[in-house]
């Protein structure tokens, strides 16, 4: 996700610069696979996060389920300078501009008869929380961002026969955003901002038998318009103004795989493609001038695959692990340094998780589970104004730890 507020001068001698806001969009996180980097999500059902990952799944739900995940995502972000000037020739390097971000999600399917299913999700596929302070050498650009999506499915699911069922998923998604640019220490900006969209879920699944099963999910993308405010801080003086924004949230299309090899080992698998091409331009209207203002993204789509595996080790306890890879929606040309910006620079992704899920009685189990990120070395070219540019390179991975509790009722 990624889009651009350009904050106004006013009567001061500054030319304001294009600052952008950027998320990603990590799956795992609201189909609660995460053991297994991602595989599998659209083929299974253990508990009722299919509401969300896959609402044809919910035909494998058997009797009224709710599920509950508490999570942490802690995401690190380093920046190294290799020769900014002008402008962003001094201060700091910024440090780790990530942070520790506390997540829940909250999901409940219930079997109408043995055809019909209805589910409800809460949960989140991504955001950012990034600081650099207001000391860094690029805050005229991003000094902090806070970007936040909710989504809220309600789904239902048609079993055709014993192999095939479909489903089908409205989708709202709520967009928060709080950004701020330290221009001086005495002249600086915030922009805060929200915006509500909605879409579908399509689901598709087919089982060949209890031991092999396939899974195809499409959710439609969002295009959110940001509505908001602009304040302009000059020494404790401040002037508000109108601004709206666009926000990109791909479509997602991911086809995923069971398959119980014995009684103790099953192996996952998922692809998907994200329709980050859309992204190609970011649009911001002056609302109060009709001012409007766009800058080419030049995304690419991006195509991610996954392996992982369950082990039953014993009648209560299962162990769980997968490896993924997310291509990025930027190439490694040199020319695509200039495409990247500070508020979180993207490259591709390289997933492992692993988990263990203990079944405590036949209506209660519990899932721990634990995945590393690298985010990749995303390298930045910034061209601003005054003859000026910020250029270095970054260090960027995440981790995300969670416990996920499943009641059947």
């Amino acid at each position: 996700m990624k889009f651009l507020l350009k904050p106004l001068a006013v009567a001061i001698a500054l030319v304001s610069t294009p600052s952008f806001a950027a998320g990603t969009i990590l799956g795992e996180l609201g189909s609660l696979n995460a053991s297994t980097a991602g595989a599998g999500s659209a083929a299974i059902s253990e508990g009722a996060e299919s509401a969300f990952s896959n609402p044809a799944a919910m035909s494998l739900v058997e009797k009224s389920t709710l599920t509950g995940s508490l999570q942490a995502f802690d995401l690190n972000i380093e920046y190294q300078d290799s020769g900014s000037y002008g402008n962003f020739g001094g201060g700091t390097d910024g440090g780790n501009a990530g942070s520790v971000t506390p997540l829940g999600s909250v999901y409940w399917v219930n079997p109408l008869s043995d055809k019909w299913a209805f589910g409800l999700a809460l949960a989140s596929q991504g955001g950012a929380s990034v600081d650099y302070g207001d000391d860094w050498r690029g805050a005229s650009l991003i000094s902090s961002i806070d970007l936040v999506t909710v989504q809220v499915n309600a789904s239902v699911s048609y079993k055709l026969n014993d192999q095939w069922a479909v489903g089908i998923g409205l989708v709202s998604e709520y967009a928060s955003l709080v950004q701020t640019q330290q221009f001086t220490p005495n002249i600086g900006a915030e922009y805060e901002a929200g915006s509500v969209e909605f879409g579908v879920n399509l689901g598709l699944h087919y089982s060949i038998n209890e031991d092999h099963m396939l899974g195809l999910t499409v959710r439609s993308g969002l295009d959110h318009t940001l509505e908001g405010d602009v304040k302009l801080d000059r020494n404790g003086n401040g002037v508000i103004y109108d601004a709206s924004l666009g926000l990109v949230s791909p479509a997602i299309v991911k086809l995923s795989g069971y398959h119980g090899l014995t009684d103790k080992f099953a192996l996952l698998w998922s692809l998907d493609w994200q329709d980050w091409s859309k992204n190609q331009s970011s649009v911001l209207i002056l609302d109060d001038s009709g001012r409007q203002v766009n800058v080419d993204r030049n995304w690419d789509d991006t195509y991610s695959a996954s392996l992982g595996m369950h082990y039953q080790l014993t009648n209560q306890w299962r162990l769980e692990f997968g490896v993924g890879y997310e291509s990025s929606p930027l190439s490694d040309s040199f020319d695509d340094a200039f495409n990247q910006y500070p508020d979180l620079p993207v490259d591709q992704i390289i997933r492992i998780g692993t988990g263990a899920t203990y079944q405590v009685s036949d209506d209660f189990s519990v899932n721990f589970f634990v995945e590393y990120l690298d985010l990749g070395s995303p390298e930045i070219s910034y061209d601003g104004i005054a003859d000026s540019r910020l250029q270095g390179s970054y260090n960027n991975d995440a981790a995300i730890a969670g416990i996920t509790m499943n009641w059947v009722f």
